[in-house]
């Protein structure tokens, strides 16, 4: 990027004065300098927030531990028969099936 001139005549000198003289608009000449740029910066800030909701569930866990016992003598034979049924979840209505 140079300098770009711009000349109506030879003769170089300003409006002000030459030997006392004005100088006629003929003899002046123009340079025209490179671009300046200017660079503004505007800063501006936020705050974003981040929101991770997390959901907690609380088991409540009941073991129920069965124990089978099957006594016998050398008296008695006792005979204990175990039938296992599956009857859902609804106590008033039961759906009773039986367990292999």
């Amino acid at each position: 990027m140079g300098r770009h001139s711009n000349r109506n005549n030879s003769n170089r000198g300003s409006n002000c004065c030459n030997n006392g003289n004005r100088v006629s608009p003929e003899e002046v000449e123009t340079v025209v300098e490179p671009t300046k740029t200017i660079v503004n910066t505007t800063t501006s800030r936020r705050v974003v927030r981040h929101v991770r909701p997390t959901n907690i569930i609380n088991v409540n866990r009941e073991i129920v531990r069965n124990e089978y016992f099957y006594p016998t003598t050398e008296r008695n034979v006792n005979e204990t028969v175990v039938e296992n049924y599956d009857c859902g979840t609804d106590i008033n209505n039961p759906n009773c099936r039986r367990r292999r």
